[in-house]
């Protein structure tokens, strides 16, 4: 429920506060007054854009929401982690003098489709343009789908999910179908490519490791030459070397540590490093042993190396890296395990494929069963919903109108493959056509009022009551089908909020809050305020309503009986 609602800067309010009754409110005032203002505060709550010629100060709106009944969105706000008091939370939004938008809830700052999805869930803004809505075929499946909303929820959440997976599982072989495709035109190529590579078997890194020995073998000579004098100074026997002189060391250290012990460990340590250089010389000798400068050593290297450089520059466009091309035999090995896991991918696509065509063959049947199953269920609602909107206009002043809900069929979709038109015969003997064709403007107003009482009135849950706003409904219309327009909504009021703007004294007489707007002038400014009126200051306005004049007997003593008779008809009295 909608308790309060402060508008500020907004038309003519400049800062005005409506308190809402539980049930039927009405709010009435001369044309100008800023009623308009009222409902563009009501849908600035649910996210709509303030017209920018309505800018020029910043705007705001406060709503207070009673939250008992409404569990989902309790629990959105909750998850918000937004405030609540009382069962009741605060909306605010605010539209800067430059046009930005600021929305919270329960002092959360919030984006505006946010509030827009949360607050949309419990108030709902009937205008002329949610009239013409009305004409548009997903309004009306959407009005037959909450009529039978615990007959048709369920199949239409099952339908919904098989839908996405069906169309999941299309996604998925269009990708396959797409690898496939890759496969016929890169699968041989690659094929080919990694039984080359397998047919030379390189391993990584040998490329430069040729390249460094292809360097060692031009330089053969010289490199025995210099390791064979290394070795020779170490530990030769022509001329001074490292060995003979570390034993003449030797000696003089363990003569001496015969008389001084601390010399010992240093005899230890050169000790150590005879033998170091013992081992140093040997492996230089076996590296200068080693050098094969052959003419067939060479040969090979250099065959070897070109075979490698070979493979590298075939192969590297065909198995490209994360970052172009091989440039080595080491990057080619790393590309190729890619190459490896895409034939891999390949090899499976057309199993899985087989597997997905088969698995969605199941589905598209699973699918047709659950349309079949949404549709007759929704046939069944059609029929009670026709009998029920078609009740209510006999209550609106339109006993010899026809109303009949078809469940006909278009092309699958999401929400089933059944197309939903309201179809209405004004009069006896006039065929039934969709109701934009059939209904002028005061019968589609009665229609729209008709469905949503049957809609509430078919509620099964009565503690999560809707707000419905109405603005101007009873456009187009007077006399006793007014009348009935204001009996309807008070019935419709018993099941949900019901907020009109009207200025038509039968609808207003029926509210059980009834307020005022009214504009005033004062030093060269003008504004408008907003005032609960009840007793005489009720009467005065429902008389001025009728006449256009408040203290006419005549009009005073036709206000004072319709409000008495509106009053005994929401009693239930005759």
């Amino acid at each position: 429920m909608l308790s309060t609602l402060r508008i500020r800067s907004i038309g003519v309010i400049e800062d005005a506060t409506l308190e809402f009754g539980p049930g039927f409110t009405a709010l009435t005032g001369e044309t100008g007054a800023g009623k308009t203002m009222v409902v563009t505060g009501l849908t600035m709550l649910l996210g709509a854009r303030l017209d920018r010629g309505r800018t020029g100060t910043a705007a705001t709106v406060d709503g207070t929401l009673t939250l008992a009944g409404h569990d989902g969105l309790a629990q959105a706000i909750d998850e918000l982690g937004a405030e609540e008091e009382d069962g009741e939370v605060l909306v605010v939004r605010r539209v800067t003098r430059e046009g930005r938008s600021r929305a919270h809830i329960g002092g959360v700052p919030v984006p505006i489709g946010t509030l827009a999805a949360l607050v949309g869930t419990a108030v709902t803004v009937h205008g002329q343009s949610d009239q013409q809505r009305l004409r548009e075929p997903d309004a009306q499946r959407e009005a037959l789908d909450r009529f039978a909303q615990h007959e048709v929820a369920g199949l239409l959440e099952q339908h919904q999910q098989l839908w996405d997976r069906r169309e999941q599982l299309r996604a998925r072989i269009e990708e396959l179908d797409h690898l496939l495709r890759r496969r016929d035109l890169e699968g041989a190529r690659l094929r080919e490519a990694l039984e080359r590579l397998e047919s030379v078997d390189p391993v990584p890194g040998e490329d430069q490791a040729l390249r460094e020995e292809l360097e060692r073998l031009g330089n053969a000579e010289q490199l025995r030459t210099d390791a064979d004098q290394a070795a020779t100074a170490l530990v030769g026997d022509d001329g001074p070397a490292a060995a003979a002189l570390l034993d003449i060391a030797a000696e003089a250290v363990h003569r001496a540590a015969r008389t001084d012990p601390q010399l010992v460990p240093l005899g230890e340590r050169i000790e150590a490093a005879r033998l170091e250089l013992s081992d140093l010389a040997a492996e230089l000798s076996r590296y200068a042993d080693g050098i094969d400068a052959s003419p067939g050593r060479l040969d090979a290297a250099n065959e070897r190396l070109h075979e490698l450089t070979t493979l590298v520059r075939d192969l590297g466009p065909v198995l490209p890296g994360p970052d172009g091309p091989a440039e080595d035999v080491t990057d080619l090995l790393e590309s190729s395990r890619g190459a490896a896991e895409a034939l891999d991918r390949y090899d499976g696509a057309e199993e899985e494929r087989e597997q997905a065509c088969a698995q969605l063959d199941s589905l598209e049947q699973e699918l047709d069963g659950a349309a079949t199953a949404l549709t007759e269920a929704r046939a069944r609602a059609a029929e009670e919903l026709s009998g029920a909107v078609q009740e209510e206009l006999r209550h609106l002043e339109m006993p010899d109108a026809a109303i009949t809900v078809e469940v006909g069929s278009q092309p699958h979709r999401r929400h089933g493959r059944d197309a939903i038109a309201i179809l209405l015969a004004p009069h006896p003997g006039a065929d039934h056509l969709p109701v934009a064709q059939a209904a002028s403007g005061g019968e589609l107003s009665r229609v729209m009022l008709a469905l949503e009482v049957a809609l509430a009135s078919h509620r099964k849950d009565r503690s999560a009551a809707p707000v419905f706003v109405f603005d101007e409904i009873d456009a187009g219309i007077g006399g006793r089908a007014a009348l009935a327009v204001g009996q309807r909504l008070a019935r419709l009021a018993r099941h949900a909020q019901v907020i009109v703007v009207t200025h038509l004294p039968q609808v207003a007489a029926h509210a059980g809050t009834h307020l005022r707007i009214e504009k005033t002038s004062t030093d060269g400014s003008t504004s408008s305020r907003i005032d609960a009126l009840d007793g005489e200051e009720r009467i005065r306005e429902l008389s001025r309503m009728l006449a256009g004049d408040d203290h006419s007997d005549v009009a005073l003593a036709h206000a004072r009986e319709l409000l008495e008779e509106a009053t005994a008809v929401g009693e239930g009295r005759p």
